[in-house]
C-alpha cells in the first residue's frame, strides 16, 4: 500500500482521531505539514516507508522522492554504531510493541544529527499492519546533555581528587616515624599518579641526595644510597630554583642524565619538597613509556608534596626529639648510678 505523492502528506486516520474499526480501511485523513517534526508511516511486514512528510528533507538532507523510490533507504541514514540496535527495536515494534529510540543519523552532507524517533502499531483486522510515528531533531539537546555530563564528570573527578588528597594528608600525619611517612607518601601517590618507579630523595648537605625510599620495593632497590645533584642539571634546578620539572620524553631532553636511581624512565617528573621555606628534598617519579606524564600528573604530585614535606619535617623533629630523649634518659641513668655509687662509698 502506498499513498499518492502529493505536496501535502497525510497521516493515518486513527492518529487523526478516527478509530480504524469505524472504517473499512486506513486511508489518509488529515494533512501534516510540520516543518520541524517528521511524520512517517511504514509497512510493518516489509519495514518499507509508505509515507513521510516534507520535514524528512529538512532533517536528513535527502528528498522525499528518494525515499519513495527506495523505501528502505532510511536504514543507510542510521549511524553504523547504532544501526543494529535501532533495526532490532524496529523489528520488535512491528511484532507487537512501541518504538522509542534516540540515535544518530548521517545527513546527506555527512554531518551527524541526533534524532528521537517514536512509533506505535496500527492494526487492521486484529493484525499489526503499519507503524506510524514521528522523528525529531534533538541534536541541540544531546549537545547540552554532553556538556552537562562533562561538567558533572569534572566535578566528580575534582571531588574524588579532593577526597584522595584529604585521606593522603590524614595518613601522612597519623604516624611521625620517618619510615612510615615515606612509605605512606609513595603509597598515596600511586593512587593519584601512575608510575613505574618512585623515589623520595632527601637533601643531605648542599647537594647530596639520600635515596630515602624507593617504590616499588624490591630486592634490587636503591634506597639508602646517595646521589650527587651536581651531576644532575634537572635536580639542581629543582633544589636551587625551587621549580618542578616535567619531561614527557627523557630521550629528547639534553639536560637529562640517566642513572641507576631513576631506572629506565622515559617519562619523568620531579617536584621539590619544601617546608617552612626550605627544600628538604625531591619527589621523583618515572615511567618506562614516553609521553605518559602530562601537566595534570605534575599538578597532582605538587599538591601531595605540600603535606608530604610538612610530614617529613615533623618526622625529622620527632626523630631529633627521640634522640634527645634517649640521650637525656641515658644521662639520668648515669647520674642515678653515680649517686648510688657515692652513697655506697659513704657507708
Amino acid at each position: 500500500m502506498r499513498f499518492p505523492q502529493a505536496e501535502e502528506r497525510l497521516i493515518a486516520a486513527d492518529i487523526a482521531g478516527t478509530e480504524p474499526k469505524e472504517r473499512d480501511d486506513i486511508r489518509p485523513a488529515v494533512p501534516v505539514n510540520d516543518a520541524e517534526e517528521v511524520f512517517w508511516m511504514m509497512d510493518a511486514e516489509t519495514k518499507e516507508v509508505i509515507y513521510v512528510n516534507q520535514a524528512y528533507h529538512t532533517l536528513t538532507g535527502r528528498s522525499v522522492s528518494s525515499l519513495y523510490e527506495s523505501p528502505s533507504s532510511y536504514r543507510e541514514l542510521i549511524h553504523p554504531e547504532d544501526r543494529i540496535r535501532v533495526l532490532a527495536r524496529l523489528d520488535e515494534a512491528a511484532r507487537g510493541g512501541h518504538f522509542d529510540e534516540e540515535f544518530r543519523i548521517a545527513r546527506e552532507d555527512k554531518t551527524l544529527r541526533w534524532v528521537w524517533v517514536k512509533a506505535s502499531p496500527v492494526h487492521e483486522k486484529g493484525v499489526i499492519r503499519w507503524l506510524v510515528g514521528t522523528a525529531q531533531d534533538i541534536t541541540s539537546r544531546k549537545h547540552a546533555e554532553l556538556q552537562i555530563g562533562k561538567h558533572l564528570d569534572a566535578a566528580e573527578a575534582a571531588r574524588a581528587e579532593a577526597e584522595a588528597l584529604r585521606k593522603s594528608t590524614l595518613a601522612l600525619t597519623q604516624n611521625l616515624a620517618m619510615d612510615a611517612v615515606l612509605d605512606t607518601l609513595l603509597e598515596c601517590l600511586s593512587g593519584l599518579v601512575p608510575f613505574h618507579s618512585g623515589q623520595v630523595l632527601l637533601l643531605e648537605g648542599d647537594s647530596e641526595l639520600l635515596v630515602a625510599r624507593s617504590a616499588p620495593r624490591t630486592s634490587n632497590q636503591w634506597s639508602g644510597v646517595t646521589l650527587n645533584a651536581a651531576g644532575q642539571p634537572l635536580l639542581q634546578k629543582i633544589l636551587f630554583e625551587h621549580k618542578e620539572v616535567l619531561l614527557p620524553d627523557t630521550s629528547t631532553n639534553t639536560e637529562w642524565r640517566p642513572c641507576n636511581t631513576f631506572g629506565d624512565a622515559r617519562s619523568w617528573l620531579g617536584v621539590p619538597l619544601i617546608a617552612s621555606g626550605r627544600v628538604l628534598g625531591v619527589l621523583s617519579l618515572g615511567i618506562n613509556v614516553a609521553g605518559v606524564f602530562a601537566p595534570e600528573h605534575l599538578r597532582l604530585a605538587k599538591l601531595l608534596s605540600i603535606p608530604a614535606a610538612v610530614a617529613i619535617q615533623n618526622a625529622r623533629i620527632y626523630e631529633r626529639a627521640e634522640i634527645y630523649a634517649a640521650e637525656l634518659e641515658a644521662r639520668l641513668r648515669e647520674l642515678q648510678e653515680t649517686r648510688r655509687a657515692l652513697k655506697h662509698s659513704d657507708h
